[in-house]
């Protein structure tokens, strides 16, 4: 983006027609457009929606879950949001480090990941939304249709052996919560001081918490034991068989529902490489662990 377009931007949001803006280039993210510049000497991420965001966002529920974020302590300082255009300004966090896989497999960091889970999980607010995730396949893969999206080998299929696993899922007895929904280690940020913040609420909403467990041990590339430290430390007990087993499907149901994600998000021209496919790939393989373990009566038509 231009800066004389992004100083507009800035300047008509904050009400600073004077104010001087430095963009200090092109931060993290795969869904938006994410800037680091200083406004008047004084630095902010400036995030403003990617290719296709108005059809997959619901700007309104963002903004009241990024709300509740900053209430729980979990997410920086909110500075400005529009949910109409979709443009947030928040105060960058000094000396921060965004987390990598490398990062997040840390004794310390999975301690702090789980602290950040439970502060959310068992928290008293709730979300005024509800995170629908078979709603959101759907809708999903009918944007990716409409755009003449190039959909993976096997998609039919999977297609069919995920409708079969909606059914095992739907049978769980879920209490919700408060879900971030998208834990990716990038969205973790990690202060000078040692304190982590939890960024990017666009798809929070009340769900199973599960989800966040799977998310996290999945985006951030965890093996089996480091996985099994991060339970140790979320749940400070044994994992249920019963979790054990959700947890499984919410890694499956994460690969697929991400993997229509990237169709429809190159067809609108962004281009991410094999992310897609190999989500896809590792769906198809987790289907076939939870086939071994799990017996799945429910066969679609």
């Amino acid at each position: 983006m231009k800066v004389e377009k992004l100083t507009g931007m800035v300047r008509e949001a904050l009400q600073l027609p004077k104010a001087t803006v430095k963009n200090l280039g092109r931060v993290g993210g795969m869904t938006n457009l994410n800037y680091l510049v200083e406004i008047n000497s004084e630095p902010y991420i400036v995030r403003i929606p990617g290719n296709g965001t108005k059809a997959l966002i619901n700007r309104v529920e963002e903004e009241e879950n990024l709300k509740l974020g900053s209430d729980l302590g979990i997410n920086p300082e909110l500075v400005y949001f529009n949910a109409s255009s979709g443009l947030k300004i928040t105060r960058k966090i000094e000396n921060a480090q965004t987390l990598t896989q490398d990062t997040a497999k840390g004794e310390e960091m999975l301690v702090k990941a789980a602290e950040i889970f439970k502060k959310l999980h068992h928290s008293t607010k709730k979300m005024g939304n509800q995170f629908k995730l078979f709603e959101m396949m759907a809708h999903y893969e009918t944007l990716a249709l409409r755009a003449d999206g190039d959909f993976y080998s096997g998609f039919e299929k999977v297609k069919e052996q995920i409708k079969e696993l909606q059914y095992k899922f739907n049978a769980f007895l879920i209490v919700e919560t408060p879900c971030h929904i998208d834990p990716a280690c990038s969205n973790f940020i990690l202060d000078d001081e040692g304190r982590v913040y939890l960024i990017d609420w666009e798809y929070g909403g009340m769900f199973d918490p599960m989800w966040d467990v799977a998310a996290f041990a999945l985006e951030s590339g965890l093996s089996k034991s480091e996985e099994a430290k991060f339970h140790s430390y979320y749940f400070q007990r044994e994992v249920t068989a019963k979790e054990q087993e959700r947890i499984l499907l919410h890694k499956i149901f994460q690969d697929y529902l991400w993997s229509l994600w990237t169709v429809f998000k190159e067809e609108k021209g962004d281009d991410f490489g094999l992310y897609g496919y190999r989500r896809f790939e590792r769906a198809k393989t987790n289907i076939e662990l939870y086939y071994q373990i799990y017996e799945v009566n429910y066969n679609a038509q």
